[in-house]
């Protein structure tokens, strides 16, 4: 694990004491810093840690806010006077606020191929949104991944190998020296110690076929490579029997969605590892057919691999089928799931799943009325034309009647820039709304260039909201209510 003194109200004289103790260390390679008072001097004395032969400290987080150019000096004789001391990277990470650390928006670049683009645009660490993973960068860096499946790479020969699937596939692209640290997820539970992380390796699959990678270190829910290399990447256990796996706990996900009817409402329930790709095939399948995600609780307990669990219901409802199998399949790869229909919640009805063998409940849940949405708000409408004063009372558009909520609630702001980048909006006009230092400022700044759009403007306007936050849309159109109607084609 990562040794972290943050925000420990460390000075420079710490650092003396500290560099004694590391030099005579020789284990430890990351050491996070951050958020104390080390000051120039402090960091001179980090840096002459580093020429220490029994250093072996990979990675060095500190501050760079306030320090004088001594340090600047110091780090060019290092890099002079240690060249492997350029190896182990002694990063300086900015300061940075909230719009810029943390959670990003992401772009999707082709749906079909299910590549997506990110842009970091300073040094800093950063979680990609419903992914899993996270990246600690040096620098402003474009990273590009695609979701693969296993079933494309790994063949029959490695499966009878014993080597079985722990995590999404992706295939990652990103200037060669600008990633520091990444975080690939894995669904396997560490909980209790139970799994030898030593099983753990990194899968690449290259032009001369699968080369496999020992992790940095094995966290909850990632592994951690240093330094990365990137290529379509992902995590693998190493089962010396294959029916090792049966013993190995998987974290795990319950997908519930619904779809309503005039007479009935239709429900899907899925039972899968908590595999992000997974998900999101899941999820792109069921909107095909206007089925809506309801989002519940996780299981209560880890699950195994080739266990049975009966889902059930009050109300003696019918599942078909009433057992599922918990097991992998490939994103893509037609998912098990367990049908079952409702004409009327009532009060509410309780869904819960046992195992078959030993009749423990792993999940439950309880599905109310509120739970749903109305069929005709399940997707937001289209607008394509203005509406007549005779079908609306004043003719605000959407975007201006909702303004102030749009500037509130609005978090992906860049994806929708990027839908109105040239047809609305300038490269200045553009550049400027992103300059904002703020979401609600940048969408203000975007509404002060909708004073001179037309209706069609606002349109485009609507429709790349409509994609970057559908819900939000649909609960703005609620409010609107009937008049709304009367506006979709």
């Amino acid at each position: 694990m990562l040794p972290r003194l943050v925000s420990c109200g460390l000075t420079s004289r710490c650092c003396q004491v500290l560099a004694s103790v590391l030099s005579d260390t020789s284990t430890l390679i990351e050491l996070d810093l951050q958020q104390n008072d080390v000051g120039s001097r402090g960091v001179i004395l980090l840096c002459k840690l580093l020429k220490h032969p029994r250093c072996q400290l990979k990675l060095l987080w500190v501050d760079q806010n306030h320090l004088n150019k001594a340090v600047s000096v110091e780090l060019r004789d290092l890099e002079k006077s240690s060249p492997q001391a350029v190896a182990m990277k002694l990063v300086q990470k900015q300061k940075v606020g909230k719009e810029t650390c943390g959670p990003v928006a992401t772009r999707m670049i082709d749906q079909d191929k299910n590549l997506y683009r990110v842009h970091f645009s300073v040094a800093g660490s950063y979680h990609w949104p419903y992914t899993g993973l996270h990246f600690t960068v040096r620098g402003a860096v474009t990273i590009e991944n695609e979701f693969c499946t296993w079933s494309k790479f790994l063949d029959e020969s490695v499966s009878q190998n014993n080597w079985k699937v722990a995590g999404p596939l992706f295939d990652i692209k990103a200037e060669p020296g600008t990633v520091v640290v990444v975080h690939l997820p894995h669904f396997v539970d560490l909980q209790g110690d139970h799994v030898d992380i030593s099983m753990f390796q990194v899968a690449h699959f290259k032009d001369e076929g699968m080369l496999l990678e020992k992790p940095t270190r094995v966290e909850p829910s990632s592994i951690v490579l240093e330094e990365p290399s990137f290529s379509p990447m992902g995590v693998l256990l190493r089962m010396i029997h294959a029916v090792a796996l049966r013993f190995i706990p998987i974290i795990s996900t319950v997908l519930l969605y619904h779809h309503p009817n005039p007479k009935e409402v239709t429900f899907h329930l899925y039972l899968i590892p908590s595999d992000c790709s997974i998900q999101k095939a899941i999820d792109d399948e069921e909107k095909k057919f206007q089925f809506v995600r309801l989002h519940k609780p996780p299981p209560v307990a880890p699950l195994y691999m080739g266990s049975r669990y009966i889902v059930s219901g009050s109300k003696n409802l019918e599942m078909i089928p009433e057992e599922l199998e918990f097991c992998y399949r490939n994103p893509g790869e037609s998912q098990l799931f367990s049908e079952f229909y409702i004409d009327h919640l009532g009060p509410g009805i309780r869904l819960e799943m046992k195992d078959k063998k030993e009749g423990t409940v792993v999940w439950k849940a309880l599905l109310k009325q509120g739970d749903l949405r109305p069929t005709a708000t399940l997707v937001p409408p289209d607008l394509t034309a203005s509406p007549s004063r005779a079908a609306v009372p004043d003719t605000l558009h959407f975007v201006d009647r909702y303004r102030e909520q749009l500037v509130a609630r609005v978090t992906l702001v860049v994806p929708v820039l990027d839908k109105l980048h040239g047809h609305m909006l300038s490269e200045e006009q553009y550049e400027s709304v992103r300059a904002e230092a703020t979401k609600p400022d940048q969408m203000r700044k975007l509404f002060s260039f909708s004073r001179s759009w037309d209706w069609a403007c606002k349109n485009r306007f609507y429709q790349a909201l409509r994609e970057a936050h559908p819900y939000l849309i649909v609960e703005l159109w609620e409010k609107w209510g009937s008049m709304g109607n009367q506006e979709a084609s």
